[in-house]
């Protein structure tokens, strides 16, 4: 009897054998088959072209999702629409988020994700088929691009005037949603109406129709019915996410739908369902070791001879490695003690100390290049002067190959501004954007100058006023590195100045009791430049995995680069590890990682 079968992993396969035995071979490979699961680990695409100032900052939704999937072990790479007309790019992700609210896009028409070309629509479309997962709403691509209202002639957007409809798994009508609410029916996340009664704009699109591959999460609630609300759509190998509002995925504290910890059990959420059931999940811990945190220790010029010193002896004392951000504006003696110290990086601060937001085009290149040449070093990084940066000043640091800035502080407690996440920029002006390869390292907002401002006027600091001071500042940086930077397995960059956390032994005590804290704690204190290079290692890295039964295939790339002591996070302790390069288990409660060094191709089974 001739028999055909076909493997996961092989060629068709033609053989022949006996009735009884073909029977029982091909109920052995399909329990094979169906103990086997084989996917990769997520690369995320979030399209903005970046929050309303156009220079680099990003919106309030955008900030949690950076967080939320670097707990995941995940990077964002955040990209503008052109990605869209690139399938080629477009291919390299599996999960997708497509925002229509405001302050995610500039607000003109060319931007705004409600206008998408037919040929944008049918990209997607193309890579939902091929395993693509999209999280957006309702408003997506409503409009062509053009301006011309899709649902004009038809008054729905159907399979007839939207591409994306199939897509989606729903037909779409305007309909008057006063007196209405969206009650979490599938998510069991939201215990309140997401969209209660009184919303602001009545009149939305609504799900009609859902076909069977439709699961319904969330229901329109009226007097009469339920509608679908959010829903979970199976497309070809991929899926679909559909929110009435984007605003789901927006801060409830900054006008939005979900609160921090609804945010972050939606996130949840969506990252399990980008990947198959895993009896073995694997993750990537993205610092050295498997560290939870980063601390990165830097600072800006100014200051006299002895602060300087007193900084250099703390740093020395500490052993810790510093960047210095500098222009040519400090003393020459000072200037030599700076290149003479070996665990402090010098990287660019400007020529002159400008607020680049009134400098064109012409006078921020001269700044770069100028600092550049005074000091004889073509800087990684760059803070720019009163943390100020503008469009062009961005703009200059991309073309000029800088590695990373770290001027877009960020807070997280008094209210969200910046991640303690790394991500590339993305910038733009008038009709101009583009997004940089350039990372933001995200400083603290409170600088030792918030704190010791005393130390600027012309009458006496005490000692008692320092001591209080100081005490302070400790208090911040401690509260900050729990409740910020702790939750989100992120990155602290300490921003201090000789002149003031330097300007006695007393006012630097909070810097020494704040590094003696951080010694107790799972941290790796690091330089902002490690960081920057590990970030984009980590972006380059893909890991495939082939789970069957107990055992679990891990297959690591990174062509022509290297990663140290990297940490994978595992379900338990293997029993058995095969690998040709050396590692080890660490466990933290009841967490376990593999560490281990990478370059180029490494192949390692786990059995458990």
């Amino acid at each position: 009897m001739l028999c055909v079968f076909a493997s996961l992993r092989e060629n068709l396969v033609i053989t022949i054998m006996k009735p009884f035995q073909t029977i029982i071979y091909i109920l052995f490979l399909s329990l094979s088959l169906q103990a086997q699961t084989i996917y990769h680990l997520p690369k995320v695409l979030y399209l903005t072209s970046g929050a309303d100032v156009g220079r680099g900052t990003v919106s309030d939704g955008i900030v949690y999702a950076l967080q939320a999937f670097n707990r995941q072990g995940v990077q964002v790479r955040l990209e503008n629409r052109k990605i869209l007309l690139e399938p080629g790019k477009l291919a390299q992700y599996d999960l997708m988020f497509v925002p229509t609210i405001a302050g995610y896009h500039d607000t003109g028409m060319k931007y705004g994700l409600t206008y998408m070309s037919d040929i944008e629509l049918k990209n997607i479309v193309a890579w939902l088929k091929n395993g693509g997962f999209l999280v957006t709403d309702v408003n997506m691509g409503r409009n062509d691009e053009q301006g011309k209202d899709r649902i004009a002639g038809k008054k729905e957007l159907n399979k007839e005037n939207y591409p994306l409809a199939g897509a989606l798994g729903v037909t779409l009508q305007e309909l008057n949603t006063e007196n209405w609410q969206v009650t979490d029916t599938g998510l069991h996340i939201f215990k309140h109406p997401i969209l209660n009664k009184k919303h602001k704009h009545p009149w939305r699109l609504v799900p009609l129709a859902t076909d069977s591959n439709t699961q319904v999460l969330a229901e329109w609630q009226t007097s009469k019915q339920f509608l679908p609300a959010i829903t979970l759509h199976q497309f070809g190998k991929g899926k679909v996410l559909l929110l009435p509002d984007f605003y789901i995925l927006h801060p409830l504290d900054d006008g939005g739908l979900a609160s921090d910890k609804e945010l972050n059990k939606l996130y949840d959420f969506i990252y399990k369902e980008a990947l198959p059931d895993r009896k073995y999940p694997v993750q990537i811990s993205p610092w050295k070791e498997a560290h939870n945190t980063v601390y990165c220790q830097t600072f800006d010029d100014g200051g006299n001879k002895e602060q300087y010193q007193r900084i250099f002896d703390f740093i020395n004392r500490n052993e810790l490695p510093t960047v210095f951000f500098v222009t040519p504006n400090i003393d020459k003696e000072i200037i030599s003690e700076l290149q003479a110290q070996k665990r402090i990086s010098l990287q660019g601060h400007s020529y002159s100390h400008p607020d680049f937001r009134k400098l064109n085009y012409e006078q921020t290149y001269r700044e770069f290049l100028q600092n550049q040449a005074f000091w004889n070093k073509k800087f990684k990084g760059f803070r720019f002067p009163y943390v100020s940066n503008s469009f062009w000043g961005m703009y200059w640091l991309n073309e000029l190959g800088f590695l990373y800035d770290t001027s877009i502080a960020a807070n997280n407690m008094e209210f969200i501004r910046g991640p303690v996440v790394p991500y590339n920029i993305p910038i733009f002006k008038d009709d101009y954007y583009l997004t940089l390869d350039v990372l933001e390292i995200s400083q603290i907002y409170r600088s030792d100058w918030y704190f010791y401002q005393k130390s600027l006027e012309n009458e006496p600091y005490t000692q008692a006023e320092q001591q209080a001071d100081a005490k302070r500042f400790e208090a911040y940086l401690k509260k900050y590195y729990d409740e910020v930077v702790t939750l989100n397995k992120g990155v602290m960059v300490y921003l201090g100045h000789p002149m003031y956390a330097g300007y006695s032994e007393t006012s630097l005590q909070a810097l020494q009791n704040f590094i003696d804290y951080l010694k107790t704690k799972d941290v790796w204190i690091a330089s902002v430049n490690e960081v920057a290079e590990r970030w984009n290692k980590l972006r380059d890295l893909q890991v495939n995995v082939t789970e069957n039964k107990n055992k679990v295939a891990l297959s690591l790339d990174l062509p022509g680069q290297e990663i140290k002591a990297l940490g994978l996070q595992l379900p338990a302790q293997p029993h058995k590890i095969s690998t040709s390069t050396p590692y080890q288990i660490k466990q933290k409660g009841d967490k376990t990682y593999l560490i281990l060094d990478i370059s180029g191709h490494l192949e390692l089974t786990l059995q458990f």
